[in-house]
């Protein structure tokens, strides 16, 4: 019967290890709550462990003997639990956007103007909605620069330097293209964007159902038909300070978001720019009226991630945590492919980011089609309606996001475990609900002036 009581040990000690692992990495990330649970169930499974050994001998192969089993029964389930494979679903032919429907466009029409005037009367559907959205106060406009005029003012001068970037987008080709095979072009493509700043990067044929059909905005002929004939995109992405996100949905939110636009906006272009000086066409596209293509999607078929139930990309590395960059261009590349995460399946569990969201925008129920895409469908006029009245662009379902946590051991061993399992899925479901609270608590900005 020793063997019960060595099994029952071994049990106590990969609990105990566990939870010791968890509380440390709790502790450093300062997240009080899942520190203070993990630290106590540490506790309360190492003074069981000790309760157990003072048993009585039969007593003890007894109690020993449960644990094991509950250990076994445990390990069962997540082996035979079948692993999540949904992948995001084409079920019908993709029509293209027009830049011009895009809702952040919408907003940039001054009212009376001709282009305003055009719009509406192409789309009454969307005056009346549109006009009530347009009564509040715009992101970064006076009436908010007062609430934390530091920060806001921070905010408006990053985007105002990404403006006097739009017209250096387009990489000038060289004299001569350097003829290398497609594999290397990739290695040397990929490294440079890591070297940049990217903390992801791949690359897909350019899908011309991603393209937008027409100008919106910028510096571009409102309403000019987009003509992008590049084979490839490059996608990449940055990651964002989880620390300025956890306080949202405050200033240091829009300070982030415009920080890594301009992260993204130097990356991009620097790599336009170095693939023309190969002899190939290469265009930049980046934030601030610049976009010809839809970067989520592109971001899904060059296996950076899936897309969540949010209405964003959910990367490998710091979920829907990132910032994504492009550049299209024709230098001879090798794709990637999409990858199965198994975040469609736990974004099916999970609803914590429309269960925290501020404007319930986002979908509790079941994906729907759109254009062509199973795809969870977010209330885009509601939810930007709450980023005219936070003044900032909320974030608040980034941060809930497990996929959100920390790119580190502890947490990426979770998604590992999570991506393999639907059973593992569902504990990771609860567990994040239990240790950092079904609507976790917001923290102070870092900054202190």
């Amino acid at each position: 019967m020793i063997i019960w009581i060595v099994a029952g040990e071994v049990a106590f000690t990969l609990l105990i290890l566990f939870l010791a692992w968890f509380a440390i990495t709790s502790f450093f990330e300062k997240e009080k709550r899942a520190f203070g649970r993990s630290f106590l169930l540490l506790l309360m499974f190492i003074a069981m462990n000790g309760i157990f050994l003072l048993l009585p001998f039969s007593q003890k192969t007894w109690m020993f003997s449960i644990t094991a089993s509950l250990m076994v029964i445990f390990i069962l389930w997540f082996l035979l639990s079948p692993a999540p494979k949904k992948a995001v679903e084409i079920v019908g032919t993709m029509k293209k956007i027009d830049e011009r429907d895009v809702i952040f466009t919408r907003f940039d029409y001054e009212e009376g103007s001709q282009i305003f005037q055009d719009y509406y009367r192409r789309h009454p559907e969307f005056e009346s909605i549109d006009r009530e959205i347009r009564d509040l106060p715009d992101v970064l406009t006076s009436s908010h620069l007062k609430k934390d005029p530091v920060l806001f003012s921070l905010a408006a001068a990053e985007f105002d330097f990404l403006e006097h970037l739009l017209t250096v987008v387009a990489g000038k080709k060289g004299p001569k293209k350097e003829s290398l095979p497609k594999e290397k072009n990739t290695q040397i493509i990929k490294s440079v964007m890591g070297y940049l700043g990217s903390n992801l990067c791949g690359i897909c044929a350019l899908n011309q159902a991603y393209v937008y059909s027409h100008v919106g905005r910028g510096s571009e002929p409102y309403g000019r038909e987009i003509e992008l004939d590049h084979k490839y995109a490059i996608v990449f992405a940055v990651e964002m300070d989880l620390a300025m996100i956890s306080a949202a949905p405050k200033a240091p939110v829009i300070v982030e978001t415009a920080k890594k636009y301009v992260e993204a906006a130097k990356i991009s272009i620097i790599a336009a720019h170095f693939i023309g000086r190969l002899g190939f066409s290469a265009r930049a596209h980046i934030a601030g009226s610049n976009y010809q293509v839809m970067l989520p999607p592109l971001g899904w078929e060059a296996g950076l991630g899936e897309l969540g139930r949010l209405g964003i990309l959910i990367t490998s590395k710091s979920g829907p945590r990132a910032r994504l960059g492009l550049i299209t261009t024709d230098i001879p590349l090798i794709p990637d492919k999409p990858k199965v995460l198994g975040i469609q399946d736990f974004c099916d569990k999970c609803q914590k980011c429309a269960r925290n969201c501020p404007t319930q925008a986002i979908s509790y129920g079941k994906k729907v089609e759109e254009n062509g895409v199973i795809r969870w469908v977010l209330n885009r006029e509601e939810c930007y309606r709450y980023w005219r009245k936070a003044g900032t662009d909320c974030a608040m379902c980034i941060y809930v996001c497990p996929y959100s946590k920390p790119d580190n051991i502890f947490h990426n061993f979770v998604r590992k475990v999570a991506s393999t399992s639907s059973s593992a899925q569902t504990l990771s479901v609860w567990g994040d609900d239990f240790f950092y609270g079904r609507v976790p608590q917001r923290k102070r900005s870092p900054f202190s002036f």
